[in-house]
């Protein structure tokens, strides 16, 4: 899948497609006699608005840290579009006035992509007190295919488009304005690109037995990405994490995640300030079988921009992501969700897919 989008629009549709009947046909085979169990934990799915995205989100992630001496690697897809404007008025993407007549010192916002963000995460379990880690992502943002869908599917319940209408199918532009001059002024969709890279720490607070297990993270993300190309937002960025878990009996299993990310100025000025994010998850995991788990989180988003009568960039935004993980062996697991905006304030995508792969040596 890393290389869907090398090959245009039509064969990374088809390669979504053969991925689901993959996927069901693993689910749908033989249950094997020895104990094949997923991986615990949420689904390692981050904030995938564009503009949030820039800086530095939670990984979702248990309240547990990896056995003693392992190492974990996750490979993660996502997949998603987004439409997101202040106001709509005919075709943003062309009308300057649109964004030049904003009031002082007011953000004017307008998103229209399809993003794949595939990302790399490596974390080792070092002592019984630390654990450390890293990610490096990789970014591609589009025109897509996927907006007539979207439509159909709002238009099928009755749900508002947004102004979705008004602008072509499957363009890109991304815009930020504030006080008259673009932060963000993105029209060209690029190859992919390296993102800003995150190192991490991990440790634990409180354990008791598999039921009950606390831990804390400290996370740093680095300016390795590319403003322009909007793959980084160009400033240091730093979070603490608090992580919970409680399973009650052993089909079930909650998590529950804080974290506060202080941000760096976007390209190192004043121009633009930015606020802290925090954010919030809860997920609930369900082993069905000895191989396949049913699983549903929710997250919450403040705004990284401080208040502003247009909005919806320093609104809190809410996401669902439902989907299972299935358990290959004891060390490696799939998981796949789609995720879906909760809110209606123009600042969360309308739809993803997310696809991941987990492996524990030893």
């Amino acid at each position: 899948m890393g290389y869907l989008v090398l090959f245009g629009r039509s064969t990374l549709k088809s390669n979504l497609i053969l991925i689901s009947i993959l996927a069901i046909s693993l689910f749908s085979g033989t249950p094997q006699v020895f104990s094949q169990e997923p991986l615990a934990g949420p689904f390692m799915l981050r904030d995938q608005f564009p503009i949030r995205a820039l800086f530095l989100g939670l990984r979702p992630e248990t309240g547990h840290l990896l056995p003693l001496k392992t190492s974990q690697w996750v490979v993660r897809f996502c997949y998603s579009n987004t439409y997101a404007s202040t106001r709509p008025l005919g075709d943003p993407m062309v009308a300057g006035d649109y964004y030049k007549s904003a009031p002082l010192n007011e953000y004017r916002l307008f998103a229209d992509t399809e993003t794949l963000r595939v990302a790399l995460d490596l974390d080792w379990r070092l002592t019984s007190m630390l654990q450390i880690g890293l990610t490096l992502p990789f970014i591609r943002h589009s025109g897509g295919f996927l907006d007539g869908f979207v439509e159909d599917f709002h238009k099928l319940f009755k749900l508002t488009n947004g102004g979705r209408e008004e602008t072509p199918r499957n363009n890109h532009g991304v815009f930020v304005v504030r006080n008259g001059k673009f932060w963000i002024e993105n029209t060209k969709a690029a190859s992919f690109n390296l993102g800003d890279i995150v190192l991490r720490i991990k440790l634990p607070l409180y354990h008791h037995k598999d039921i009950f297990n606390i831990s804390m993270s400290g996370a740093l993300k680095l300016p390795t990405g590319n403003i322009d190309k909007l793959t980084g937002s160009g400033g240091i960025d730093v979070q603490a994490a608090l992580f919970a878990s409680w399973s009650p009996y052993k089909k079930l299993a909650v998590h529950y995640n804080l974290s506060h990310s202080w941000l760096g100025n976007p390209l190192q000025t004043k121009a633009f300030p930015v606020r802290s994010i925090l954010t919030n998850l809860i997920a609930f995991e369900y082993l069905a079988t000895n191989r396949l788990k049913a699983q549903v989180q929710i997250n919450s988003n403040t705004g990284p921009f401080p208040d502003s009568r247009l909005g919806p960039l320093n609104r809190t935004a809410f996401e669902v992501s439902g989907g299972t993980k299935y358990g290959f062996s004891d060390n490696m697991t799939l998981e796949l969700a789609i995720i879906e905006n909760l809110s209606q304030y123009q600042n969360t995508p309308d739809i993803g897919i997310h696809v991941g792969i987990l492996w524990r040596y030893p």
